[in-house]
């Protein structure tokens, strides 16, 4: 007769323990993966400022360790530069230059003239026309409408009109749109709707921003004006939409973001960006910390007034970028933490 084992209590009790402690053990190790999956995918979610859907979540580059200072003029400086701040507190007492007419921007690359104007002789900076010219192109294309009409742009010289709206004209980076049909002879207004909606939902990505929308009076001070664009630059214009902003909020958004703690951003086209804030100093001057590359050449960059109090650089971190013209710098100029 075979012989049949006998187990006792006490080597079951203990056989018990030791499947529980195994059970203990593995019940831990998985949770403490699935816990770090999480802060993994908490901390990849919140590194990104921007949620759009237009920008894509690649992690931009760290601002490298070398950097130059560029010494601003505050009282100048500080009102010029395509993001400076005008409205009813906020005069504009900076310079235009680089103006140009508008007539040369209301043609197509194939010298077709697909827009209009109201005087050849309206004037603005160039980059607002060239802005205007890029969008207007890519409108006509998508919508074979050529009824898009420059209104107004730098107001003329004997023009009093005091209202904010006509403050941001005096920058020579605002216009005002219109329509000209020429089948009637008519000139509706632009009203941004039908059609035209695909102005305002696609100007941002020539640097363009409708300066007054519809939800954005309380802050602006101005009735919303769906015909009234601003040029402040890309990758400014698509931040500000994707987080909703005028240019009022914008203002007071970038200063939470410092070189040491840049704005980090991946623009539609891949171009990757840093953008941060420098308060103006006391003096009569600000030194304005600008990251250089690996070999020490100047990134490229933009340093524009924000016509209140100090300064927003806005830093090309895309790996082979040219880098900017550094015939300004100065040895005294480069400095490494």
């Amino acid at each position: 007769m075979p012989k049949v084992k006998r187990y006792k209590y006490k080597n079951i009790a203990a056989a018990l323990a030791i499947l529980l402690l195994l059970i203990l053990a593995i019940s831990t190790s998985c949770s403490s993966k699935t816990n770090n999956k999480k802060k993994t995918a908490d901390s990849s979610s919140s590194s990104s400022a921007v949620t759009s859907d237009s920008s894509s979540k690649k992690p931009v580059k760290k601002l490298t360790g070398n950097y130059m200072y560029v010494t601003k003029t505050n009282k100048t400086d500080v009102s010029n530069g395509d993001l400076v701040l005008v409205n009813g507190d906020h005069k504009f007492s900076g310079t235009v230059d680089n103006t140009d007419t508008v007539y040369s921007y209301l043609f197509d690359g194939n010298g077709s003239q697909i827009m209009s104007t109201s005087s050849t002789e309206l004037t603005a900076k160039a980059e607002t026309f060239k802005a205007f010219n890029k969008m207007g192109c890519d409108f006509y294309s998508e919508k074979r409408l050529s009824t898009l009409m420059i209104n107004t742009a730098m107001p003329a010289d004997d023009d009093e009109d005091s209202s904010s709206a006509c403050y941001e004209h005096d920058t020579g980076l605002a216009f005002d749109l219109h329509l000209y049909d020429a089948n009637t002879g008519s000139y509706p207004e632009f009203t941004g709707e039908g059609d035209y909606s695909w102005i305002s939902e696609n100007c941002w990505k020539y640097g363009l921003v409708l300066r007054y929308p519809d939800d954005k009076a309380d802050v602006t001070g101005v009735s919303p004006m769906a015909y009234h664009f601003r040029y402040v630059g890309i990758p400014h214009a698509e931040i500000m939409t994707a987080n909703k902003l005028c240019l009022e909020e914008y203002i007071d958004f970038v200063k939470d973001y410092t070189f040491e703690k840049p704005l980090t951003f991946t623009a539609f086209d891949d171009t990757e960006y840093s953008v941060y804030y420098v308060a103006a100093d006391k003096g009569s001057t600000t030194n304005v910390p600008v990251p250089l590359d690996d070999s020490n050449n100047e990134r490229p960059n933009t340093i524009s007034g924000n016509n209140v109090d100090g300064y927003i650089v806005c830093v090309n971190m895309t790996d082979n970028a040219a880098p900017a013209d550094s015939s300004s710098q100065t040895d005294e100029q480069a400095a490494t933490e």
